[in-house]
């Protein structure tokens, strides 16, 4: 469904992470869209321009390097 919709773009299902995954090109550059499920990772490839995707919860810090938050 995901690629008929949007031809050209990447999607995968991470089995570690059980999240949906897109490799997408907005007019910054490529970068890596996560959701819970096709129709989030919809949303967020349609919201491509409003970054980050999804929103940072309240009071979460990235850790560099480390690739989390917390």
């Amino acid at each position: 469904m995901l690629q008929q919709r949007f031809p050209g773009l990447v999607f995968w299902f991470g089995t570690r992470t059980g999240a949906w995954w897109a490799l997408i090109p907005p007019p910054a550059g490529w970068r890596l869209v996560e959701a819970a499920d096709p129709e989030q990772l919809t949303q967020a490839i349609i919201k491509a321009q409003s970054w980050p995707w999804p929103a940072p919860r309240q009071g979460a810090r990235w850790i560099l390097g480390i690739g989390r938050c917390r």
